[in-house]
């Protein structure tokens, strides 16, 4: 009977405490790993608006024989990615498609950490940390007025892809240098591919490498 008694006592003031512990210490660390994901989630969503949408733009060019006109809206909040299927010159009666816009995600922005060096294909960061260099393109910060992918696929300043540019589009989330995302785009060949930042220290100075 006295061993009855005793099991049915359940668990003891300390152990009850020890287990409260753990399980806070778990939570905590649950939290701070979730709130890393988020951070990489959104810049990663970030970069996929960029590259998807300049991938659609370009097939959009190369499919109906037209030039697309891309904008970079960086002086908009939330700032945003638009591109436009533009009229062909020599058809009398064509118009202008309607302008597509996506925003980028929520805290994220175009942006260039300072410290974050240039991506492998060293089209340039057009200098200081800032919305309108981190568009780089043909070494313009903001990139040319004017940006369209032509009907053969290029991406430069004209319709009719004479004037191809390169370029790099940065984005991240402000004083988050892991955050830190790239996409460059290849002027003659209208190509694009995404780069993200590993960032390996911080301290004494910010050190990482860009990777596909």
């Amino acid at each position: 009977m006295r061993n009855e008694k005793r099991n049915q006592q359940g668990f003891s003031l300390l152990e009850a405490v020890i287990a409260i512990g753990i399980i806070s210490v778990l939570s905590a660390i649950t939290m701070y790993q979730s709130y890393g994901t988020m951070e990489s989630y959104r810049a990663n969503s970030a970069m996929d608006v960029v590259i998807g949408q300049m991938r659609v733009a370009r097939q959009l060019a190369v499919a109906q024989r037209r030039a697309v006109q891309v904008t970079f809206n960086v002086g908009a909040s939330p700032q945003t990615l638009s591109y436009q299927v533009k009229a062909r010159p020599l058809v009398a009666g064509d118009v202008d498609g309607p302008i597509v816009t996506v925003p980028l995600p929520s805290q994220t922005q175009y942006l260039i950490e300072t410290g974050v060096p240039d991506t492998p294909m060293n089209f340039g960061t057009c200098g200081a940390s800032s919305s309108a260099s981190a568009v780089c393109i043909g070494g313009i910060s903001g990139g040319p007025p004017l940006m369209y992918f032509s009907s053969t696929g290029q991406f430069g300043g004209d319709e009719f892809g004479t004037t191809p540019y390169n370029g790099t589009i940065f984005t991240g989330i402000p004083n988050r240098a892991d955050t830190a995302r790239a996409v460059t785009v290849m002027g003659s060949t209208g190509r694009v591919r995404p780069y993200t930042y590993i960032l390996t220290a911080t301290s004494p100075v910010m050190t990482g490498y860009w990777t596909e």
